[in-house]
């Protein structure tokens, strides 16, 4: 702790509002200060040098040293907040209001006071004009790994990082090169040949080549490392680096090579570097400057092989106290008419419950399961809880979900489902991914179970557990939701085959086995229109099993001044940080 966290841990544990003198002693401030009372004494005189406290001490056996606070609490802790802004030292400020326990209105001031400081601005720094992105973020990042990415921040924070070698565009509908620039396969796409750009440099200097992707590769494969998508290589018999920009893949089946290579998942890292998270090194449009547990800082990285990022600095700062329920890509500060537009981004995914199939109890039942499907009657749900729930879900599709009507059914009807089911009155673990409207519908679910004699217990989990072995050893159910990418085919793979899915931990062998048979015949149909009835039949297993319960659709408004260009949301509702730039006020007189 510094000069000033002491000064204020000590004005609220003695000071109480008063400025009179108080009394206390060496020991009693040791324990404040966390520290020796050898070390007390140095503070002491520290604070006293920075004429914040006037000290007296007691004289005799038994009597207490006195006290004074020369500073009072609300105006010294906004000058230290505005010496950190000052001093572009956003982390610490942030870390001073967090780490103090200060009145409601006071911390309410600094966070306004700071939420000026975030969203897009252009600064200047020796001389040159920076354009930087800053962005509150509700919970610190779980991992930048893009092998091991299933969540969408990190997901859309890595895409900023690392590159794969084929890109999807959501707007052709078609795969279009990037890391390589060309590829052959053959007619029975059981053998595929890359051809790597030349030139293509990683964060730390050295030119990209196929042993590269030869290493990313062997890192999926190898099982000891556990990557949640490894299956894309099950039936990979052989692969070649055979020259410095070429590389060719042989398989025993069909195999949808592009679909895969435009994973995030399969974005290359370097041979000799790997994926260190003190070390993080990509190909793409930003590099990491800093990165800890509540500050990551990405930089423009001027060596890109395809366009640079017109933006200079991107900065992201886990400040919970910062978010509002809108994502906003806000410009403060300005001096030009203030302007905002609207974007309603409506997700392509659903909210479910999911049951935990790996323990045993009574939500290996089918009665219990069609009883929890009942209970949850979705149009009063959305009705009553409101916010961005908008549409009664059906599958994880919203356009497979219809105008789904759910039939009426009465209390007395449920609980006698509910009877012919085993459940006997038990605590049932009913676990929620820890974020406002999640926590909502937990309880509303957890009250209408309640009315015919279900009792669901409550816990919250943050998505920096979501990889935790926890959830799926002690979990019941979970109430959580899934967003697709903007490759839909690739969305459905991810969300069934993939290890680190919530459905794929949840479900026992027999059901992934026959999920596994239907994923791989969607995978190797012939066209668009074949494996979309696959689709079908996979979610009509999952609905007639009640797998899993779907809920709602949902959707989240997007604000954004009208000096910011370069907008475009992709599937996770995130704008591509490297196309953000803002508009030149053009209306001055020159």
């Amino acid at each position: 702790m510094n000069a000033f966290d002491y000064y204020t841990e000590f004005y609220l544990a003695k000071a109480h509002a008063s400025h009179k003198q108080v009394e206390t002693s060496i020991s009693e401030c040791a324990r404040i200060f966390y520290c020796s009372e050898r070390n007390a004494k140095l503070i002491i005189h520290k604070l006293e040098n920075n004429h914040w406290i006037h000290w007296v001490s007691g004289r005799g056996r038994g009597n207490k040293s006195q006290v004074a606070f020369l500073k009072p609490l609300s105006s010294f802790v906004e000058e230290q907040i505005d010496q950190f802004i000052k001093s572009h030292q956003l982390d610490k400020a942030l870390a001073f209001i967090q780490s103090h326990s200060l009145p409601d209105s006071l911390s309410e001031k600094c966070y306004k006071t700071m939420k000026q400081e975030f969203g897009y601005r252009t600064e200047n720094k020796k001389s040159k004009e920076m354009d930087i992105l800053r962005i509150p973020m509700r919970r610190q990042l779980a991992t930048l790994d893009p092998a091991f990415a299933a969540i969408t921040s990190e997901s859309h924070i890595a895409r900023q990082l690392f590159d794969c070698l084929i890109n999807y565009n959501i707007d052709s509908d078609t795969f279009v090169p990037h890391l390589a620039h060309s590829w052959e396969a053959s007619s029975d796409q059981k053998k595929w040949t890359f051809y790597l750009r030349k030139g293509v440099t990683f964060h730390h200097g050295r030119e990209l080549t196929s042993e590269d992707v030869l290493f990313t590769i062997r890192r999926i494969c190898d099982p000891s490392n556990q990557v949640p998508c490894r299956w894309f290589f099950q039936s990979l018999s052989h692969v070649s680096a055979h020259h410095p920009y070429a590389l060719t893949l042989i398989f025993t089946k069909p195999t949808p090579a592009l679909l895969f290579f435009s994973s995030l998942n399969l974005a290359i890292l370097s041979a000799d570097v790997g994926f260190n998270p003190s070390h993080i090194i990509g190909t793409g449009p930003f590099r990491i400057v800093k990165y800890n547990s509540k500050q990551l800082v990405l930089e423009r990285f001027g060596d890109y092989f395809s366009l640079c990022a017109l933006l200079n600095r991107v900065e992201l700062y886990y400040a919970p106290n910062l978010i509002s329920q809108q994502k906003i890509y806000d410009v403060p500060n300005t001096q030009r008419q203030s302007s905002a537009h609207e974007e309603i981004h409506e997700e392509i995914g659903s909210n479910y419950i999911m049951f935990n199939f790996k323990k045993a109890g009574p939500q290996q039942d089918y009665w219990f399961r069609k009883t929890i499907d009942l209970i949850i009657d979705r149009q009063a749900m959305i009705c009553e809880l409101g916010g961005d729930r908008i549409r009664i879900s059906n599958s994880f599709l919203e356009t497979q979900s219809g105008d789904s009507l759910q039939v009426s059914v009465t209390d007395g009807q449920m609980k006698h489902y509910l009877s012919l089911s085993n459940y006997g009155g038990q605590k049932l673990k009913f676990y929620y991914f820890d974020h406002p409207p999640v926590k909502a519908d937990a309880q509303w679910i957890q009250e209408r179970a309640k009315q015919i004699g279900m009792n669901l217990e409550l816990y919250p989990l943050s998505m920096s557990d979501f990889y935790n072995e926890k959830l799926t050893h002690e979990a019941d159910m979970v109430l959580g939701g899934e967003v697709m990418e903007e490759n839909l085919e690739l969305g459905i793979a991810h969300l069934f085959r993939d290890e680190s899915s919530l459905i794929r931990r949840l479900i026992n062998q027999k059901q992934a086995c026959r999920i596994d048979l239907l994923i791989d015949q969607f995978l190797q149909a012939g066209n668009r229109a074949a494996r979309y009835r696959v689709f079908h039949l996979i979610e009509n297993y999952v609905r007639n099993e009640r797998l899993l319960i779907y809920t709602y659709h949902s959707r989240r408004e997007v604000t954004f001044h009208s000096a910011l260009e370069g907008i475009k949301l992709n599937a996770f509702g995130w704008a591509d940080f490297s196309k953000l730039w803002i508009k030149p006020d053009l209306s001055a007189e020159t």
